[in-house]
């Protein structure tokens, strides 16, 4: 299965949104600039590994759930 790196980048940015924080919050508590995370939330293709853990743990998102909730949506997308 091949998960699209936009789909990603639109749930960060919704979990973002949801939890009312601002670009520059989520930044300072995770060490990365803001333009990463607007490229991030526009495209998550070439995220590290280790930037999307800190996102989902600042988030307080599991992984697992995290990426089950993609790969329901890429299905959804898929069909």
């Amino acid at each position: 299965m091949n998960i699209d790196g936009k789909l990603i980048g639109a749930e960060l940015r919704s979990l973002r949104n949801k939890n009312g924080y601002q670009i520059e919050e989520v930044c300072k508590n995770i060490g990365i600039n803001q333009g990463t995370l607007y490229k991030h939330e526009r495209n998550a293709e070439n995220m590290k590994l280790g930037t999307l853990k800190k996102l989902l743990t600042f988030y307080k998102v599991d992984e697992v759930i995290f990426f089950k909730v993609i790969s329901a949506y890429n299905h959804i997308e898929g069909e």
